[in-house]
């Protein structure tokens, strides 16, 4: 009896505190919204709301190379395309977006026309899955357009870049081409140099759990990861929240 009573009381514990915590989220999401709302101008763009805000952050503390890690969710394109935008008007040289399975990169076609069909003027702009050469890129924040550098990447990424540099070293040490003594740390961050990407500094993982899921495991030691509950319908309140809190981190340098 008492048992039943007992199993009772915390089920209904468990859909009050559900209940209330739903509740708290609906609250605090209706009150940004509000303030978002009262701090733009009804005629603000986007871009312009951006543009205001990043012009306040230091632009030393602005990442580099960003990777939006999509966890389990499925890809948006339309929210994909709108980080892309998002990233080209903040002056970021790099964006990248990280899903397991790697459809998001069978997509690419897909991803481009979206892009064209949403910010056409950005086209000419983003060159897709290349190389960053980062000291030549300009902060688009000064109206200076720089090549944006977009990379769709999945967990195979890693694991083959690892693979396959493990397959040519062990041959350069067979045919005598390579010492085995030769082999360090700085050769390997040699040989496994994202093909002039800078490593990533800052990833936002989609979700409520903290996790790589395999991110390139080589590049994301001095990575900082910040969460986002989802890149659907992804607001630029939320972009500019995620590179406000970069900026106030303590920045790590293999520390």
């Amino acid at each position: 009896m008492f048992v039943k009573f007992y199993r009772a009381l915390l089920t209904l514990l468990h859909i009050s505190y559900a209940f209330i915590t739903l509740l708290r989220k609906a609250w605090t999401d209706a009150a940004q919204l509000e303030l978002f709302n009262l701090s733009r101008s009804k005629v603000l763009t986007d871009a312009d709301y951006l543009v205001r805000c990043v012009r306040r952050v230091d632009q030393t503390r602005l990442p580099k190379h960003l990777v939006l890690i999509l966890g389990r969710e499925r890809a948006s394109l339309r929210d994909i395309v709108r980080v892309i935008a998002w990233s080209a008007t903040a002056g970021i040289p790099c964006v990248s977006f990280y899903d397991y399975d790697g459809l998001l990169r069978k997509n690419e076609e897909e991803a481009r026309r979206a892009l064209a069909k949403f910010k056409p003027e950005l086209v000419d702009h983003v060159n897709w899955n290349s190389t960053c050469p980062v000291k030549a890129a300009k902060n688009g924040v000064n109206g200076v357009k720089h090549k944006l550098q977009v990379q769709l990447l999945s967990y195979t990424d890693g694991k083959r870049e690892v693979a396959l540099l493990t397959q040519s070293l062990g041959k350069g040490v067979i045919t005598g081409a390579l010492k085995l003594e030769e082999i360090n740390s700085d050769l390997l961050e040699n040989k496994l140099e994202l093909g002039g990407l800078p490593d990533p500094d800052l990833a936002v993982v989609c979700g409520k759990t903290c996790s790589t899921y395999g991110l390139l495991p080589w590049h994301i030691r001095t990575t900082e990861f910040l969460l986002l509950e989802s890149h659907h319908n992804i607001r630029v309140n939320d972009f500019v929240n995620l590179l406000e809190k970069y900026a106030k981190c303590e920045q790590r340098y293999g520390k």
